[in-house]
């Protein structure tokens, strides 16, 4: 009994000592303060695929995610409901909104509150938060909270922590609670808007004593409140401070002030695009702590000072994005510890052999700046280098043999250098190297047999260098190549080895289903503009992943077939152009590829218009050029216009029938030109249309009217005619206009004046009449004007971005055939540059247009053979861009104006057959031009024609001076009889020679028939290359 007293004693006293909240050892949270996070809860919305309330069940809420208690009091002291959203939640902004409760405030012993990562929907912060007076944690960053900051934060006197970063409507009018934290350790107000905070480095002042971490990159910081007091380094309190960021803060637009050089205990410092200017002083080297300084995105200039020598704990250093000049100073060879160093976008001229000391260095940027000479060969001392980027400079000679020590490299870019001589053996060292950019430079000879042990590379860009020879056959052994690029080069020989053993690659002949660019398989190959030749092997059609393919301008000969495409699925890009080609499918042949791009110009398609192409709904630019076909256009094609087809070109064809009206089209650049084609197509959207040398008549269509887009409109060469209609004026955006060759009548119009942006203008070769309209040249703006002095013409982009490291782009390269200097000429490349007008043989009238002569831009001037008469203007000079005049067959008459010994670039000058006089102007260039420019005038005299002293203008009035003429026409007959009869007596004799013996006849045509077929066969295989080398000089 005496034993059943005592346990029960015992029970009770346990009761009473452990409230029922302690259950087998366990704390249980307090319940009112559990009903409050439920509380909290309804307002918390999550993302999708979020779980941070799963484990919010059951009355133990310290267990609950998120919540800790104190395990003697039992209260909630942590609350963390930051949200750990997916990758493709950027911000807060993509998730759900939330509202914060009220009940928050019962949880008084909080020290740590997490409310990251949430969408609050732009409410302000809460007073109420300012009540936790035990709070020492406190995150908001990435909550969505907008307005003011309470002034009541100040009572938080025990906070340590403090992140209201990326609040990015967060606008507080001034900073003045920050005085009552004085035990906080990190404040970060980054992402919020401070522009209304002017004096905030005195604010901040208040609780630098214990400030550790100050962050407030990106919050529209302005210069005043740096500069808000006077005897600042005096005035604040630095010691404490390890970190600052003012990063992203354009608005300062200042010098750096000297108090940061007093911050001595610094081991990050951020200023990154603070718009900070001037130079650099030699007190930066007192910051002798900091591991990490980035002033990059700014506009300090001059040279870097000695003193970074000093910063000997710097890991990383960034000083890309400024202007400063001069060479990389000896004393950074101390930052041994240097892992990180970026330079790049500068004006640094020199790179010397003290950088080989930084044995530490992990990456190196020193892109896009002015580095002159070798690459110092210490360099491949460097070995513990994994990123390199030399790219956009001026380095010349050869890669140094050292280069080959870097064996941990897995990005080296020298693009855009002077890098001359042949790749170095010892580039089979890098066994790492994952990227190789090394285009525009002038590499020559082979490439090395050692680049077949590049296994880990994944894009190699050798393009537009002197590579010659052929490929090494241990190439093929780069099956994690991703992106092959060697265009513009002279590499020569077949491809067979090479695709051939990329196709072996299981990473290639297994379609890679991801879209993603960081997986296997080549994607991109580019072996356009070199001297390849052979056929295109069939295995090329196992290169299951490819995207991109150009073999273009080669020599590739053959036959195409279905089994070339067999697995391209993923291809969308392709150009088989100016080759010796042939495209051989079956009628039915469905592709397995949907391609965006086409181009096969001068490949042998068929004799009709292709059909496959009917299941390329997504074809945007189409280039069927040269390729023999014959017949009208199908009906089913034009409907491709409307799916947004942007380019076609089918120039240089048999094809005929009549071309539709496109309303509703996508089409900007079509090339029709040189086929049959009866009437002209519209559309809206048009740019550039080419429709020279077909059959065109009639008149202009009044649908051209609505394409006021059009830049480029050329159909010359056609039977059009009537007159040239006054819409014409209103297609204000023409640079181009050619309407040459075609049976045009009656006067031009005025509105002609309208074409502000028209460069060249040619009506030659028609029956246009009248006398020009006042001011009809006059609104040519953009004659008048240097080359400079206009705007960019780009009618046409393709964007490649995805696939070049640079987001290089390809362009549609506009081509114009232009009469000058007597000589048809087409202009490509160089065609912005040109300013033309050409009215030649047609039958205009009246006086030389003086608005003419004040299009100082105007290249070529060709108003020969019409009906012009009167003087010549005086100021004929003011045209001094002229390189070509030509004004003969008309009725000009007086003097040749002195002015146009101005006309420096003038190659070509052409007054003959007029009625001019007198002495010919002296001038240097002048001096250089034939004489028969100004023969057959009325008494034109002096240099290139005879002396003006003996000569009267009633003496050989259109022989330009000539006296003799009449003996030297004689002397020119007997001289033409004597090569006549010459010929006719050798022809015969030769004739004679072999009819004599059959023996001499058969040897005779058998050689014949040899040089015919060797001529034929080598007109045939180079005509495209020359093709290709004529619009490259343009």
């Amino acid at each position: 009994m005496a034993c059943l007293s005592l346990f029960v004693f015992l029970a009770i006293l346990v009761v009473s000592v452990f409230p029922p909240c302690y259950v087998h050892g366990i704390i249980s949270c307090i319940e009112t303060e559990r009903i409050t996070l439920l509380s909290i809860k309804a307002g918390i919305n999550q993302s999708d695929d979020q779980s941070l309330f799963s484990s919010w069940t059951g009355h133990d809420c310290c267990k609950w995610q998120g919540v800790s208690c104190n395990h003697e009091s039992r209260h909630v002291i942590k609350l963390d409901l930051r949200q750990h959203p997916s990758n493709y939640i950027s911000d807060y902004y993509d998730l759900p909104p939330s509202k914060l409760n009220s009940s928050l405030i019962q949880l008084h012993h909080l020290k740590h509150l997490d409310l990251s990562m949430n969408n609050f929907d732009d409410s302000h912060i809460p007073d109420f938060i300012g009540s936790f007076a035990n709070l020492e944690y406190l995150n908001l960053s990435h909550a969505g909270f907008s307005g003011a900051i309470p002034h009541t934060f100040g009572n938080l006197s025990c906070l340590r922590y403090l992140d209201l970063s990326s609040n990015y409507n967060l606008q507080p009018n001034d900073l003045h609670w920050l005085s009552g934290m004085t035990s906080l350790h990190h404040l970060d107000l980054s992402g919020g808007n401070l522009s209304k905070v002017h004096g905030w480095l005195l604010d901040i002042n208040s609780v630098l004593p214990s400030l550790r971490v100050l962050k407030l990159s990106n919050a529209i910081l302005q210069g005043g409140g740096i500069y808000a007091t006077t005897n600042l380094p005096h005035y604040l309190n630095f010691t404490s401070l390890r970190v600052l960021d003012l990063s992203y803060n354009s608005d300062l637009n200042i010098t750096l002030p000297q108090w940061l050089f007093n911050l001595t205990n610094l081991i990050h410092l951020d200023l990154f695009g603070c718009a900070l200017y001037g130079k650099l002083p030699v007190t930066v080297g007192h910051l002798s702590y900091l591991r990490v300084f980035s002033l990059s995105d700014n506009s300090f200039g001059g040279v870097i000072p000695e003193s970074f020598g000093n910063l000997g704990s710097l890991e990383k250093l960034d000083l890309s994005w400024n202007k400063f000049i001069g060479g990389i100073p000896d004393s950074l060879s101390n930052l041994t510890n240097l892992v990180y160093f970026d330079l790049s976008n500068n004006m640094i001229g020199k790179l010397s052999e003290s950088i080989g000391r930084l044995q530490k260095l992990v990456e190196f940027h020193l892109s896009n700046n002015q580095i002159q000479g070798l690459m110092p060969a210490s360099i491949g001392a460097l070995r513990n280098l994994q990123y390199l980027d030399l790219s956009q400079n001026m380095i010349s000679g050869a890669i140094p043999e050292s280069f080959g020590n870097l064996t941990l490299l897995q990005h080296f870019d020298g693009a855009v250098n002077n890098l001359r001589g042949k790749l170095p053996e010892t580039m089979g060292n890098f066994i790492h190297l994952q990227f190789l950019y090394l285009s525009q430079n002038m590499i020559a000879g082979e490439l090395p047999g050692s680049m077949g042990k590049l296994t880990s590379l994944t894009v190699l860009d050798l393009s537009m260098n002197n590579i010659s020879g052929i490929l090494p056959k241990s190439i093929k052994n780069l099956c994690k190549l991703r992106e092959l690029r060697l265009s513009s080069n002279l590499i020569k020989g077949a491809i067979d080895d090479l695709v051939n053993g990329l196709s072996n690659c299981p990473e290639n002949y297994i379609r890679n289903s991801s879209v993603s660019e960081d997986k296997d398989g080549m994607r991109y190959l580019n072996l356009a503009n070199n001297r390849f030749n052979g056929r295109v092997p069939e295995s090329i059609g196992r290169l299951a992943n490819l995207r991109i393919l150009q073999l273009k301008e080669n020599s590739f000969v053959g036959t195409l077939t279905e089994h070339h495409f067999l697995n391209l699925t993923d291809l969308y890009y392709m150009d088989f152009s100016y080759n010796l080609l042939q495209l051989n499918v079956p009628n039915d042949w469905v592709p397995p590829f949907h391609a965006l791009t086409i181009m096969m110009c001068s490949c042998r398609i068929s004799s009709v218009f292709p059909a496959w192409l009917k299941t390329q709904t997504g074809l945007e630019y189409l280039c069927l050029s040269e390729a023999e076909i014959s017949g009208n256009v199908p009906t089913w094609f034009w409907n491709l216009s409307s799916n947004g087809l942007v380019l076609l070109n089918i120039s240089h064809n048999n094809l005929s029938g009549i071309l539709p009206t496109l309303q509703h089209s996508s089409l900007e650049i079509i090339d029709m030109s040189h086929n049959k084609f009866e009437a002209i197509v519209s559309a809206t959207n048009l740019r550039s249309l080419h429709l020279q040398k077909n059959s065109l008549s009639g008149n202009l269509p009044l649908p051209l009217k609505n394409a006021k887009k059009l830049v480029v409109l050329d159909i010359g060469e056609n039977r059009l005619s009537g007159t040239i209609p006054s819409w014409i004026g209103s297609l204000v955006s023409l640079v181009f206009l050619r309407l040459r060759s075609n049976l045009f009548e009656g006067s031009i119009p005025e509105q002609l004046l309208n074409l502000s942006s028209l460069q060249v203008l040619d009506l030659a070769q028609n029956n246009l009449s009248g006398v020009i309209f006042l001011h009809t040249f006059g609104g040519f703006k953009a004659m008048a004007k240097s080359p400079s002095g206009r705007s960019q013409l780009l009618i046409f982009k393709y964007d490649l971005s995805s696939f070049s490291r640079h987001g290089s782009t390809y362009k549609h390269l506009e081509s114009l055939v232009i009469s000058a200097k007597g000589q048809q000429r087409e202009y490509t490349k160089v065609l912005l540059l040109v300013t033309n007008i050409d009215l030649s043989c047609n039958r205009l009238s009246g006086k030389f247009p003086d608005e003419l002569t004040s299009l100082h831009g105007l290249i070529f001037l060709n108003l020969s053979n019409n009906l012009f008469n009167g003087k010549l203007p005086e100021n004929i000079g003011d045209m001094n861009q002229l390189q070509s005049l030509d004004l003969s067959s008309n009725n000009f008459s007086g003097i040749i104006p002195p002015s146009i010994s101005a006309l420096y670039f003038l190659s070509q000058l052409n007054l003959s057959h007029n009625k001019l006089s007198g002495e010919i102007p002296s001038g240097n260039q002048l001096r250089t031009l034939d004489a028969s420019g100004f023969f057959y005038n009325d008494g034109l005299c002096g240099y290139p024609l005879s002396n003006c002293i003996n000569v009267t203008p009633s003496q050989g009035s259109f022989h330009g001076g000539n006296q003799d003429e009449r003996g030297d026409w004689f002397d020119d007959l007997w001289l033409y009889i004597g090569l006549a009869s010459g010929f006719i007596v050798g022809f015969w004799m030769f004739i004679l020679f072999i009819m004599i013996k059959k023996s001499r006849r058969i040897s005779y045509f058998r050689s014949v028939d040899k040089v015919y077929d060797w001529i034929y066969v080598r007109l045939v295989v180079y005509s495209r290359r020359l093709k290709s080398i004529l619009t490259r000089k343009n």
